[in-house]
């Protein structure tokens, strides 16, 4: 009897559990693959070179890039110095780092401070903090959005929410050696 019972529940509940509904009609629930359940979030790639310069393949629909420079993977990449965001929106920051030195030699991350932050002095604080990823202790309320480090080869992401307040925000890397080598950039906030 209690084999029948639970067949029977399973046989009623399928058509939720396969559709995602709930008995609720006016809520669905979509199990959905990465891709798309996050549609609605702006995916920028950038690389990571051992130049030490944040770069892009294209030029991103909104931001600037600067010259082009040729990595040591030999590809050609476009210098990337801003970009643009929309005031509330979801960014998604993916970097991969391009090379083939030893993490320990050659990372990166992505940084984003909040405003009124000096960059120099931040990446300054981060040279002490290797076991840290170069994120230095006690000033973690000075950042809006990191990422981990990638060593050569690797990619590493952030997703966040853009500020609400318009105005310039400050990206850094922190390995050291990196901001003094002209890895940063603004993010744009319109």
């Amino acid at each position: 009897m209690r084999i029948l019972q639970v067949t029977a529940l399973l046989v009623f509940m399928a058509p939720f559990v396969c559709t995602g509904q709930t008995e609720d009609a006016d809520t669905t629930t979509k199990t959905a693959t990465p891709d798309q359940s996050q549609e609605d979030i702006r995916t920028i790639h950038i690389y990571g070179i051992n130049q030490m310069k944040y770069v892009v393949k294209t030029s991103p629909e909104a931001g600037k890039t600067g010259d082009e420079v040729k990595a040591s993977d030999g590809n050609k990449y476009l210098l990337l110095e801003n970009i643009e965001v929309s005031a509330g929106q979801k960014i998604r920051i993916r970097l991969t780092t391009v090379g083939e030195l030893p993490a320990s030699s050659m990372s990166h991350n992505w940084i984003l401070l909040k405003s009124g932050v000096k960059p120099s002095d931040f990446a300054s604080s981060a040279i002490q903090a290797k076991d840290r990823d170069y994120i230095p202790e006690g000033q973690e309320e000075a950042i809006l959005a990191h990422t981990g480090l990638a060593g050569g080869g690797e990619t590493v992401e952030v997703t966040f929410t853009a500020p609400e307040k318009k105005g310039s925000y400050d990206y850094l890397c922190t390995f050291p050696g990196h901001f003094q080598g002209g890895m940063k950039g603004k993010l744009i906030v319109n």
